[in-house]
């Protein structure tokens, strides 16, 4: 009898349509080797040592519409995820979107629904893990200025700093600039996808919006952001952690950052981004840093005018007084951050003062008013 490793090696030469017989009984034969007792962990190293994750996905994209592959398929893989790192490394494949896919095509099959949940269980489960690992890399390329290829053999947890690292210039490794370019949309692509993906994570969310900062500092296009939904993402992080002081820091920061450009500061303004930083400023009302990079934030917003639209609507007027008038009209007030400047070229003392306290409407005109509407 052939060895664990030594068959998995031989389905991996009898991969093709002729074979479909064979594979089926094969992948029973492996799905018997790891649930034998005594020999499962072996059988399980064997399999993937012999590149059996990839045998899996291979089988289930070459015979995607055959129940009776996918079936045998699914109970041998199903045995193999608990070995630790299979489910990070199928997802690095892509192998919950193939898997989904299988699932889809064979909807009315209750054991291939079975096994294809349980599968989909485990992969989620580490899934985030995969999104950390995936974010940190995608920012180390945008950080050192490196092709994505060349961040994917950075070690993340290694704790090196950054004068350790020797960067590699971009054409050592045989890159144009327009080959960075389009290594960096593919990255802007990854974190996006992987914020959306793990919505429920606050750790991804973390790494995501310190991503876009990150992007954001470092001089990425911001429409190719924009066009990756990338404000979606960094307005749902923001609306869904409101207490996360990272977070809500962050998400300010790169919200200051982007809005240098007018075309993406109006595109921040339709899309949410006055809503999370007035948000911010109101629930961390005793964190001046907060506070204060919300501040700057509302006033990078403020070059367009349908953003100082939105943020008037919401109190930004009454918020101005309380920092620039009530300090005058009370000496001694203390104001524990700065007004931008902009704020004081916009708006005047008048402008304030009346949107603080508007002068109050005689009875008789607020009757002839309601005269007017009834009629």
């Amino acid at each position: 009898m052939k060895s664990t490793q030594a068959l998995t090696e031989q389905m991996h030469l009898k991969c093709n349509e002729d074979e479909k017989y064979w594979m089926a009984d094969a992948l029973d034969e492996l799905k018997g080797r790891v649930t034998t007792m005594g020999f499962k962990a072996k059988n399980r190293r064997d399999i993937i040592r012999a590149s059996g994750l990839e045998l899996f996905l291979e089988v289930i994209r070459l015979w995607e519409e055959d129940e009776i592959i996918i079936k045998a398929a699914f109970r041998a893989l199903l045995n193999v995820v608990p070995e630790p790192g299979a489910c990070e490394h199928l997802l690095e494949m892509g192998g919950r979107e193939l898997i989904d896919k299988a699932m889809n095509n064979h909807i009315e099959e209750p054991q291939i629904k079975a096994d294809g949940t349980k599968i989909m269980y485990a992969l989620l489960g580490q899934g985030a893990t995969v999104a950390i690992r995936d974010l940190k890399r995608v920012e180390r390329a945008i950080q050192y200025k490196v092709p994505l290829a060349v961040a994917e053999s950075i070690k993340i947890d290694d704790g090196a700093k950054k004068k350790k690292f020797k960067v590699a210039a971009p054409e050592e490794e045989g890159e144009t600039d327009e080959d960075m370019k389009k290594g960096q949309k593919i990255g802007i692509v990854r974190v996006v996808m992987n914020m959306k993906k793990f919505s429920h994570d606050q750790q991804v969310q973390i790494l995501g919006v310190e991503t876009m900062m990150t992007m954001a500092r470092k001089g990425l296009n911001p429409r190719d952001i924009v066009s990756a939904e990338g404000i979606e993402a960094l307005v749902s992080a923001m609306g869904g952690y409101p207490k996360s002081y990272q977070i809500q820091w962050r998400g300010c920061a790169t919200i200051t950052d982007f809005s240098q450009s007018i075309a993406v500061c109006s595109e921040l303004g339709k899309r949410g981004a006055v809503t999370a930083v007035m948000n911010a400023y109101e629930r961390f009302a005793d964190n001046k840093d907060v506070r204060q990079q919300a501040l700057w934030a509302m006033a990078g917003l403020c070059k367009v005018s349908h953003c100082r639209e939105r943020l008037e609507e919401q109190q930004l007027k009454i918020l101005l007084y309380k920092l620039i008038l009530i300090p005058i009209k009370s000496p001694g007030t203390v104001v524990d951050v700065v007004v931008p400047l902009i704020f004081h070229q916009i708006y005047t003392h008048k402008d304030l003062d009346e949107a603080a306290n508007p002068p109050k409407k005689n009875l008789y005109d607020l009757k002839a008013e309601q005269k007017q509407l009834d009629a």
